[in-house]
């Protein structure tokens, strides 16, 4: 006898399991977990996890969209509170961001590992799709920044989120170090290596704000 179809309610609801004990198991050791071992903590059949996804990579930008979308929606919030003052506007958002980087804290990690996973197995239509919804994201929070800080030219506000956030990939892979290395810096003559990367962070996009709203 033919099983009977799944409702859209349960196909969301499995989807979100599989996609919530993915999340679970990444953050435990932050590697890509395995199909068996998902499917396991999700409580759903291996064979089963190929009716949402076709490969640990579609999990992967599955994880990687959903944080990012999570991440893209709080930053409308943060724009939309931000004191329109040109003065002010940078370091209001550069600190708001940095604390809200915490609340998603798949999003960096994901972004910084995105080139290594697909190396292999690239899920164009996924990705595409990805793409394509962080678009629209990025241009309706670019948007909302022309409209709440002004002095800002047709684009530009997306243009500014996006460098936000190639900066804040781009610190996070300098910056994330092993162990091993951690130890060696932690030499005095090699200090400068020593940084903390919410505060690097937040002064360097405060620096880029301020200089992409130099309208004078």
């Amino acid at each position: 006898m033919a099983r009977p179809a799944l409702s859209e309610e349960e196909r969301f609801r499995r989807r979100t399991a599989l996609l919530d004990a993915a999340r679970y198991l990444y953050r435990e050791n932050w590697t890509i977990p395995t199909v068996s071992n998902i499917a396991k903590v999700a409580g759903i059949a291996k064979g089963a996890v190929y009716l949402w996804f076709r490969s640990k990579e579609e999990i992967f930008v599955a994880l990687l969209e959903d944080s990012l979308l999570k991440l893209n929606m709080q930053v409308l919030y943060i724009i939309n509170s931000l004191d329109p003052s040109l003065s002010s506007a940078a370091g209001n958002f550069a600190a708001k961001y940095v604390k809200l980087l915490d609340k998603v804290p798949d999003a960096v990690r994901l972004s910084s590992v995105a080139s290594s996973i697909f190396r292999e197995n690239l899920p164009i239509e996924s990705l595409s799709r990805l793409n394509r919804n962080l678009g629209a994201g990025l241009s309706e929070a670019g948007d909302l920044l022309e409209r709440r800080v002004g002095c800002l030219e047709p684009g530009q506000g997306a243009h500014l989120l996006f460098w936000t956030w190639t900066l804040t990939v781009g610190l996070w892979l300098i910056m994330d170090k092993p162990d091993d290395l951690r130890k060696i810096i932690d030499a005095p003559a090699l200090s400068l290596f020593r940084r903390d990367f919410h505060e690097e962070l937040q002064a360097a996009v405060t620096q880029l704000w301020r200089g992409a709203m130099n309208c004078d």
